[in-house]
């Protein structure tokens, strides 16, 4: 019984593991915001391309592009400064009002030449 006990132990600390490792690590949206200033306003040359990232925001305006998609445009919390425009398909980042903070897991998209970072596939916490 004690080496079942031992065993079950140690597969719930894997399994948790394996949960932590599929998160990406977290970082603020000024230093992602900053990897895109130093790759010349070109998303294509961040380390970041293409790759789910997870960060604490505050939301500055919901809006609507010219396709009808909601964007939130969103900064870090102490900035008023428009980092990036955040999407997402299940409607949660879009019914948080302007000053909300909330944590998101987004996938960084393209962009190049505008003054916000394209996040894209959002999910909120």
């Amino acid at each position: 019984m004690r080496f079942h006990g031992t065993v079950l132990l140690c597969l719930a600390t894997l399994s948790s593991a394996a949960v932590a490792a599929g998160k990406p690590a977290a970082t603020s949206l000024s230093k992602l915001y900053q990897s895109y200033e130093e790759a010349g306003h070109s998303a294509l040359s961040m380390p970041e391309y293409d790759q789910a990232v997870r960060f604490t925001a505050v939301v500055l305006e919901q809006s609507t592009s010219m396709a009808d998609t909601a964007l939130t445009s969103a900064t870090d919390a102490d900035g008023e400064v428009e980092y990036a425009r955040l999407t997402s398909e299940d409607g949660k980042l879009a019914a948080l009002p302007p000053g909300t903070a909330f944590t998101a897991t987004c996938t960084v998209g393209f962009t190049s030449g505008t003054e916000y970072l394209s996040l894209t596939d959002c999910e909120v916490e």
